[in-house]
């Protein structure tokens, strides 16, 4: 069931708005592979890299792939989490293993409060996720540093800032939103629009909490929007907990992972001896097998905090990120 909702909330913000019906694969990664024949489970994929399929039959090949999985391994997959799109503008699939460097985060009781925002505010969001998928097809770049996201896609430049003096007005709503409302896309809308209220304590407390919210796109829009403030301001980050985004690296979702990843990348700047020991202890494996995924963007964070605990120097740390994750796992692999 958890495959199903990832898959399709991935469908509902990547396919819709598609133009063409057929659509190519760029590439397929995988995430728990610890203990998991992942060369075996590969030749059972009923899709394969470079293959063009066609959007109606996105819903079939899921559940194509949650068997194939399921017959190598015994289980089904945790996530399996089509997106779009990669560096050539194709479509991505990140498929998660029944690995034992697989550890399902314990979420919060979802709350059962009544609140939620005007109807014009829904709106708003609607339309700041099909700009934002226009502006990742365009591979627009973002500031990030005023502590929350603006856009070179000059559209969603001007929307975000629409919704920043929202938040500046209203940032008490948005936390009750997100922390009383039974709806989950209020509680998704909350999220995002809380990374650009005003800095404050209660905004981060607000956010980390959300962080183990039960529905995927709310802890998603939550840690994302940690991560923009932590890239920020080195105050802010040491605000933030990073033992709890820590398990977020070795989570049975992708978005976990993927968020967590770029939020522990803002908080190992500073490269605190602690917090890199720790990341190491409880994550190597998970670490490893991000820095290996084929799109640089998804790829990125995990491979700076391999770097760090294995003491690169930032600059140098930098360029083998780009063109040598080799060289970065390798040094990893051999400090203690």
């Amino acid at each position: 069931m958890k495959t199903q909702v990832t898959a399709f909330l991935a469908l509902i913000t990547c396919a819709v708005g598609a133009s063409a019906q057929d659509v190519k694969i760029g590439f397929i990664d995988y995430f728990g592979t610890r203990q998991v024949d992942v060369k075996k489970v590969k030749s059972a994929m009923p899709v394969h890299e470079g293959e063009t399929v066609s959007l109606d039959k996105l819903p079939v090949w899921i559940i194509d792939i949650k068997s194939a999985v399921e017959r190598v391994t015994g289980k089904e997959p945790t996530d399996v989490a089509p997106g779009c799109c990669d560096q050539n503008g194709n479509w991505y699939v990140y498929i998660g293993l029944p690995g034992t460097n697989v550890q399902p985060l314990h979420y919060n009781v979802a709350p059962k409060g009544k609140i939620q925002f005007p109807a014009e505010i829904d709106k708003l969001y609607q339309q700041l996720l099909d700009l934002n998928r226009d502006a990742v097809k365009t591979q627009a770049i973002e500031d990030r540093t005023q502590g929350y996201a603006l856009s070179a896609y000059p559209a969603l430049r001007e929307l975000q800032l629409s919704i920043r003096e929202y938040a500046m007005h209203h940032s008490t709503l948005i936390r009750r939103v997100l922390s009383e409302s039974f709806e989950a896309r209020q509680r998704s809308i909350a999220a995002q629009f809380l990374g650009y209220a005003p800095q404050s304590r209660e905004q981060i407390q607000s956010l980390v909490n959300a962080s183990r919210d039960p529905i995927e796109a709310v802890r998603n829009n939550a840690v994302r929007a940690l991560g923009v403030l932590a890239e920020s301001s080195p105050s802010i980050a040491r605000q933030i907990p990073a033992e709890k985004i820590i398990l977020m690296l070795n989570s049975d979702i992708w978005t976990d992972r993927n968020k967590g990843s770029l939020l522990l990348s803002a908080l190992t700047v500073g490269r605190d001896r602690k917090v890199l020991a720790l990341i190491r202890a409880k994550a190597s494996d998970s670490l490893i097998e991000m820095a290996r995924w084929h799109e640089y963007g998804h790829a990125y964070y995990s491979r700076m905090i391999l770097g760090r605990i294995a003491g690169i120097e930032e600059k140098e740390l930098q360029k083998l990120a780009y063109d040598d994750v080799g060289a970065i796992i390798k040094s990893f692999t051999s400090t203690h």
